[in-house]
């Protein structure tokens, strides 16, 4: 136990050590993981466009036995910068599609059983609101958000998630 805790103290002074001569957000591209009903990782790259900045956002997400592929075009405005110069505002939209393997279905607060699992492709599209915090010490991004979306589970059932609340941490290089 002693040695665990000698090994998670030099973890720690080795991350401070290199991450105090890095600077975090000169960076364009962003690489970390999304906590929520929709969990993730994620890699994402942006570039300046006028007084915005727009993000492209691909996400493996990983939920109900199967795996979804998440695209998301983000625009990011510093509409927050009057709490913080580092608090940006960002909203886009997107798609997924993926599969689930499952033995049973929920639509509309109903769970529909299937016989056996069952392999269930999924297409959907996406929305996106998030209010990122960006460390200038360290290359850290720190997001609170949501996706909601709507999808097409087949067999053919629909499903509506206003409220995917997640968050999500990513490292800048």
């Amino acid at each position: 136990m002693k040695d665990m805790k000698k090994n998670y103290y030099a973890l720690i002074l080795l991350f401070l050590a290199i991450s105090s001569g890095l600077m975090g957000q000169h960076g364009n591209q962003q690489a970390g993981l999304r906590m929520g009903y929709r969990s993730g990782i994620f890699y994402q790259k942006t570039h300046e466009a006028g007084t915005a900045e727009i993000g492209y956002n691909a996400m493996l997400g990983f939920n109900n036995n199967g795996i979804q592929l998440t695209g998301i075009r983000m625009v990011y405005e510093t509409s927050l910068s009057s709490i913080s110069p580092d608090l940006y505002f960002a909203w886009g939209y997107g798609g997924h599609a993926g599969f689930l393997y499952t033995d049973h279905i929920q639509f509309r607060g109903e769970q529909y059983y299937l016989r056996r699992d069952r392999f269930c492709p999924v297409i959907g599209a996406d929305g996106w609101l998030s209010a990122e915090y960006r460390v200038n010490e360290i290359p850290l991004n720190v997001s609170l958000n949501i996706k909601p979306f709507v999808e097409l589970t087949i067999p053919g059932f629909i499903r509506v998630m206003p409220f995917d609340f997640a968050l999500s941490v990513s490292y800048v290089f």
